[in-house]
C-alpha cells in the first residue's frame, strides 16, 4: 500500500512539473480567473501570478488583463475572453477579443494560435484576433499572419478583386453567376491557407473568409488596446 502511494504522489508531482512557465500577469482589472490543469475550479488571478501551459485563463464581461510572454511578447485580453497555452508555441483562443503583439520569431519558434474559424500562424506582429459570438475576424496591424483552415476550403474573397466584381456589375448590371462565368482569375480563391497582409482585415463565416480594408475603426481599435496595455503597468 505504502508503495502504491508513493507511486501516486510521484506521478502526481511529475504532473505539476511537466507544465511550463509561458508568461506573467503584469497587470490586469476587474474579475480574471484561471482554472489550472491539475484543479478542480477555478481561482482569481493576481498581478505577478504566473502563467503556466494548460491554464485555462477566463475574463469577466468587464475585465482585462495584461500577460508578458517570456519572450518579451505581450497579450491583452478584453472582457469575456478565454486563452489557454499549451506551450509558449501554441495557443487557443476560445472567445472574446484578444489584442496580440508578438516578438519577431524564426519559422521554427512560430506562435500557432487556435480559434473557433482557423489556425493563426504567427512569425511576429501587432494584431487582434475577434471571437465574439458577435463576429469572428482577424485584423493586421502590421507584420504577415498565416492563416490556415479547421476544416474545409476556405472561400477567400480578397478585397481587390471584390472592386473588380462591383464595377463589372455596375457596367453589365448581370447577375451574380453570369459574373462568375466570365472567369476572371482569382474571384474566389479556393485555399486552405493564406496570408494576412498589413492594414488589413478577414472576416470569417463559416468557410467564407471576406478581405477588407483598414478603417478608422480599426484605428481606433488598436489604439483602445495600445493604450489599454500602456495604462496596465
Amino acid at each position: 500500500m505504502r508503495v502504491f502511494f508513493a507511486v501516486l504522489v510521484f506521478a502526481f508531482f511529475s504532473v505539476l512539473s511537466a507544465s511550463e512557465v509561458v508568461g506573467s500577469v503584469e497587470a490586469l482589472k476587474g474579475r480574471v480567473k484561471v482554472k489550472s490543469e491539475n484543479s478542480i475550479k477555478k481561482v482569481r488571478l493576481k498581478v505577478g501570478a504566473k502563467v503556466r501551459t494548460a491554464d485555462i485563463v477566463t475574463t469577466s464581461k468587464k475585465a482585462s488583463l495584461k500577460i508578458k510572454l517570456i519572450d518579451g511578447s505581450f497579450v491583452v485580453l478584453s472582457g469575456g475572453s478565454t486563452l489557454v497555452f499549451d506551450s509558449l508555441y501554441d495557443a487557443k483562443q476560445d472567445g472574446g477579443k484578444i489584442y496580440y503583439k508578438i516578438t519577431s520569431r524564426d519559422a521554427k519558434n512560430s506562435l500557432k494560435i487556435q480559434t473557433p474559424f482557423a489556425i493563426i500562424g504567427v512569425k511576429g506582429t501587432t494584431f487582434i484576433i475577434d471571437a465574439t459570438k458577435e463576429s469572428f475576424s482577424v485584423s493586421l496591424k502590421e507584420g504577415l499572419i498565416g492563416v490556415a483552415s479547421i476544416k474545409e476550403e476556405f472561400e477567400l474573397y480578397r478585397k481587390e478583386v471584390q472592386k473588380q466584381f462591383e464595377d463589372f456589375m455596375a457596367q453589365q448590371k448581370s447577375a451574380f453567376e453570369e459574373y462568375k462565368s466570365v472567369q476572371i482569375p482569382g474571384f474566389v480563391e479556393k485555399t486552405k491557407e493564406f496570408d494576412i497582409h498589413p492594414k488589413k482585415t478577414i472576416s470569417f463565416d463559416g468557410n467564407k473568409a471576406s478581405e477588407r480594408d483598414w478603417t478608422q475603426d480599426d484605428d481606433k481599435e488598436f489604439g483602445y488596446f495600445e493604450k489599454l496595455m500602456d495604462s496596465m503597468k
